[in-house]
């Protein structure tokens, strides 16, 4: 017989097996009884509140960090080569590995949820009178067959994640508002709740499993003795911030 002990073991103890069916339990009560009454609490919002989270919600498109993030790489390896002096140098290739952790944190989210969602072939809310919220065609890859998990949810949290692991004391700001942005995806309708949830997961979780992998090649973080990863060249943000302020105060003359 089961000691008590080890009837109620340490989660994480618990093997994959017993962790997949308490998530597609969770799953399955989400899918039949959280979206549905989500989806009905938001058909009654105002249209003009829609509008609001309808333009909050391309926040969630990964185009306005990818790019920005992409070309900063670009030009920063660039500026590496020029002879602007070791510490400048070393400054140049630190922002670029920080843009790089922020790029790779999105972009590599948002291609597992981009290829889960057109595995799992989701039907979206807008087909909830036909066909109900517990409709799927794997593989169809059409858009309204991709509804979970979020690409918007993934890719915003990917990159709050990111930018938490970077700057620990915004943390709580930067979920906050991830949060709400990936809330817009049901609250205008376009998603169900557990595709928000499920790509906030998957956002969050890529992003510790990336810097998991940096830290043990000791790129941009490092593990420490205790266990923890700890971010590699934070002494540089002073001296950078420094250099940011003196060609500020240089152009205003």
């Amino acid at each position: 017989m089961a000691s008590v002990k080890s009837v109620f073991a340490p989660a994480g103890r618990m093997s994959p097996l017993e962790w997949l069916a308490i998530l597609g339990s969770i799953l399955l009560a989400s899918f039949l009884l959280v979206d549905p009454l989500v989806y009905s609490l938001v058909s009654e919002f105002d249209p003009q509140l829609k509008g609001v989270f309808q333009r909050l919600t391309h926040l969630g498109r990964s185009s306005w960090i990818l790019f920005p993030t992409g070309a900063a790489i670009i030009v920063l390896l660039g500026l590496r080569t020029r002879d602007i002096g070791a510490r400048s140098t070393v400054a140049y290739a630190y922002v670029a590995q920080l843009c790089a952790f922020v790029f790779a944190s999105v972009a590599g989210a948002g291609i597992i949820t981009s290829l889960g969602k057109n595995i799992i072939g989701r039907a979206r809310p807008k087909l909830y009178d036909a066909v109900g919220s517990v409709e799927f065609e794997p593989f169809t890859f059409h858009a309204d067959f991709a509804s979970f998990p979020s690409g918007h949810a993934t890719t915003i949290f990917a990159l709050a994640a990111a930018l938490a692991i970077l700057f620990p004391k915004a943390r709580i700001y930067l979920f906050v508002a991830a949060a709400w942005i990936a809330a817009t995806r049901f609250l205008i309708g376009t998603h169900y709740f557990s595709d928000v949830v499920a790509g906030a997961i998957v956002g969050t979780a890529f992003t510790q499993f990336l810097m998991q992998r940096m830290a043990a090649r000791r790129s941009l973080f490092q593990t420490a003795q205790d266990g923890t990863v700890q971010q590699r060249g934070r002494s540089l943000m002073p001296w950078m911030v420094s250099q940011l302020r003196l060609a500020i105060s240089s152009r205003g003359r």
